[in-house]
């Protein structure tokens, strides 16, 4: 028999715990906000929105395909930045909430090339394509084994860094609305030239390389290097080093992701500033091409020149003739100081490619 009273008595209590819930939520809240300084702070989680969603196609095992709810669960970075055209002119500052690359790339397994003797696909390029077609490059290495201070990530929240008085009457902030759609910013460019919006699509890819020219990987090989050959498609040269200066760069902290850290101490580096020398060696080299660096073992690493010419990271790496005072093992080294991980040194390097834009 329907009683009545009795589901009243149930829905008056639902309808009780509801509200005290609500109530206890508000209150909460407010605390901890109250535990800051009274007012809101600005550095508020932000979810993705339901709409936004990416793709990773190419060179990996399988097609990944990102969803909102999969990019909800990656950590997120909130990045204050100028924004600034390649003229060098300023289109204002911005707060930018965004999935760091990194982060996405860390879940997809790269496809390893057939005979393939190293793990790590260093010689990669990884493409960022946006629904309009445009396309961005960047190195694998720039994105995975770098320091991720400033990580290049897509952003799904815009907003603008306004001065605290008068800030209803700024214009200095060309954009004032929020993202419609994952926009790639790259926090450690100098320049907004590789940044995109709505993007769709990240894509692994190869180089070309004139291989009959390089050296065969073969893993384990004993083997060193004391000259280094120039390569610009079928054109060879010797590298020259005449009038570049020998500089040192201290506290060098090196890690590995096969074994670790190296060493009790940080380091001390000496060499040739790579990016002058690549600048003097290949001065038709632009900030869209790529070099590779290849050793005497096949070993190779893939830097975009972007990351070489015009980042902190950059001018600190080197041709490396010396390591703690002692002559490098094997030879001349690169030297990628910036990076987090050490694995786009090259010990023994024997050759260096110019790549023109991808």
């Amino acid at each position: 028999m329907f009683n009545k009273k009795a589901v009243f008595t149930i829905l008056a209590l639902v309808s009780l715990a509801v509200g005290v819930f609500i109530l206890w939520d508000i209150y909460t809240y407010r605390n901890h906000i109250d535990a800051f300084s009274g007012a809101t702070p600005q550095a508020l989680n932000k979810a993705v929105p339901s709409s936004y969603s990416i793709t990773v196609d190419g060179l990996v095992k399988q097609e990944y395909k990102f969803s909102s709810r999969a990019l909800n669960l990656l950590a997120k970075s909130r990045v204050r930045m100028p924004e600034i055209s390649p003229r060098g002119e300023v289109k204002g500052a911005y707060i930018y909430y965004g999935i760091p690359i990194l982060h996405i790339l860390e879940g997809v397994v790269p496809q390893k090339q057939e005979g393939a003797a190293f793990d790590r696909p260093l010689d990669m390029i990884v493409e960022i394509h946006s629904a309009p077609g445009k396309k961005s490059s960047f190195s694998y290495g720039e994105l995975i084994v770098c320091d991720d201070s400033n990580p290049v990530m897509l952003a799904f929240s815009r907003e603008q860094v306004l001065p605290s008085k008068s800030p209803e009457s700024y214009t200095r902030n060309e954009f004032t609305h929020d993202l419609e759609s994952l926009r790639l910013v790259c926090p450690g460019d100098d320049n907004d030239a590789r940044f995109l919006d709505n993007v769709e699509r990240i894509t692994l890819t190869l180089p070309s390389t004139p291989d009959n020219l390089l050296p065969q990987t073969v893993k384990g090989k004993d083997c060193s290097s004391h000259s280094i050959t120039c390569l610009y498609g079928e054109k060879q040269w010797p590298l020259v080093l005449d009038g570049l200066p020998q500089i040192e760069v201290g506290n060098w902290f090196r890690t590995g992701h096969g074994r670790g850290i190296k060493g009790d101490n940080t380091a001390q580096a000496t060499g040739y500033p790579l990016a002058e020398l690549l600048k003097q060696n290949f001065p038709d080299a632009g900030d869209d091409d790529f070099f590779l660096f290849v050793a005497c073992d096949g070993y190779r690493s893939l830097f975009s020149a972007r990351e070489l010419f015009l980042t902190r990271e950059g001018n600190e790496a080197l041709l490396m003739t010396a390591l703690n005072g002692q002559p490098t093992q094997g030879g001349y080294t690169i030297a990628a100081i910036g990076d987090f991980f050490v694995d786009r040194c090259v010990r023994s390097v024997t050759h260096i490619l110019h790549l023109p834009h991808q």
